[in-house]
Order: C-alpha cells, then structure tokens, then sequence
C-alpha cells in the first residue's frame, strides 16, 4: 500500500492523477524517481494513441531568454485547454527550451534534437494537459527587438530595430493593428510587383492620356497597394499624415513578425 503522503508528494509534482499516482508508487516500491518515469512511460503511450486527434486551438508564446527571442505556436484539441494556466506554462517552458539552443528559423530549421526534446516535454505533460498537444511552429532569434502583445494575447508583434525603443515600439503597435504582410517595398516579390504593374498599365491602355500621366498614374496605384501590405508604407496610426518610415528618423527596422489567433 503506497504512502499517503508520498502519492500526494507524486500528484504534487506530475499532477497526474491520485489513482495513476498510487499505482505508480506501488509498483516502484515506494521509489518516487521510479514512480515518475512509470508515469511517463504510461504517458507516453497514451500520447501515441492520441496522436491523430485533431488539434485546432492554440497559443502562442514570445519569451527573452538572455539575448534571443523565442516563439512558439503549440497547439492543442480545445479552446478550453488553449486557456488553461497549466498549458499556457507549458508553452513558455517550450519557448524557453528553443531560446536557450542555436538560433533558427522556424521549426524545419531547428536542430531535430532540440525538436524531440521539445516534443519530449510535452508527452511528459501529456496526462497534466489530457489533450493533444503538437508544436507547429517557432523560432529563436537575436537582435534588439520590441515584444508588444495586444491584451488577451491574440495579437501580438515582434520588432527587430537599431535606434529608438519607443520608436520601435510605435512600429509593433502598427504592425499588431494594421496586419502588414512585408516590410518595405524591395521585400515585395518582383514577380507580383511585375504583375500588378502590368495589370495597371492594361487598365490604361485605352486611355488618351499622356504617357507621363499614365506612369504616374500606375505608380499612384501601386502605391496605394503598398499602404496596405507594406509596413513602412502605410499611414502611421500614431500620426496618419505620415508614413511609418517617415517617422522612424535614424531608427532601422531590420524585420517583424506578428501574429494573430
């Protein structure tokens, strides 16, 4: 018969619960290193049984860890369980564990080591969490960089920059708001640019204005497009007779990401 105490100490530790604790105590004899990886074994397998459950709610993480970022987007079954204090832990402790290895880019750059420790924390927490859980993505970057997270964590945006904090963190704050999908103009592919300029110039075709007109009239265009994909094109939301890259001064922007649940 296994200690009281000692299977509250188990629970305490794995949160598993008290019956798995009791029957992990018994057949370890009372060994409490023991009784933990019994724990992880059985976890383990019912993790592999769970595997193809469809995992359509998420979180996603951003943590400092010494001079990188790291972010995670684990995903797990249920809304209820993508707001659990217990998974959302969880997540930092994944995030942490990419920041503290190389730095990478997205998940099929990362080290597979590093992934399959990852990967092994989760199944540790497998019976803790009671879903499936899966990492489907993150990075670990280095750079000086402004983290703005929009209460309730469903948006948030990272900001690498050279120069004025607070003028990098206008940027993320525009970035969480206004959804951009580049940075500046010469990250735009030159195809799509090639593509949509061409569509322009057709649409004038017909027209009996003045070559020069119809130039500056393609490039009105064009940049009309940009303030909706590009960051340091549009109107800034702190001041909208402005573009972004107008009131950066000597700020550099070097890249962002955002995200959104």
């Amino acid at each position: 018969m296994a200690n009281v105490e000692l299977i509250k100490k188990l629970r305490a530790i794995t949160h598993a619960p008290l019956k798995d604790c009791k029957s992990a105590l018994e057949e370890s004899w009372g060994d409490m290193d023991r009784a933990q990886e019994i724990l992880r074994e059985k976890w383990a397998l019912k993790a592999a049984k769970n595997a193809d459950r469809e995992t359509n709610e998420w979180t996603v993480t951003i943590v400092e860890v010494a001079w990188k970022v790291a972010w995670i987007k684990l995903a797990c079954e249920t809304d209820f369980v993508a707001k659990n204090p217990l998974f959302l832990d969880l997540a930092t402790q994944v995030a942490t564990i990419f920041g503290e290895w190389e730095l990478f880019e997205w998940i099929d750059n990362a080290d597979p080591a590093l992934v399959e420790r990852a990967e092994g924390v989760l199944k540790d927490n497998f019976v803790t969490i009671g879903e499936n859980m899966k990492i489907v993505d993150a990075f670990a970057l280095d750079g000086n960089c402004f983290i703005y997270r929009h209460p309730g964590d469903k948006v948030a945006a990272v900001v690498f920059f050279e120069g004025d904090a607070e003028k990098a963190k206008a940027v993320a704050l525009q970035a969480a708001a206004m959804n951009p999908l580049y940075l500046s103009v010469e990250d735009l592919p030159a195809d799509e640019v090639a593509a949509l300029k061409e569509k322009f110039i057709e649409e004038l075709a017909d027209s009996n204005k003045p070559d020069d007109i119809k130039e500056k009239i393609v490039e009105g265009r064009l940049q009309k497009e940009w303030k909706d994909i590009v960051l340091l094109e549009q109107p800034s939301i702190v001041d909208d007779t402005k573009l972004v890259r107008q009131l950066l001064g000597d700020t550099v922007v070097t890249r962002f990401i955002r995200y959104a649940i």
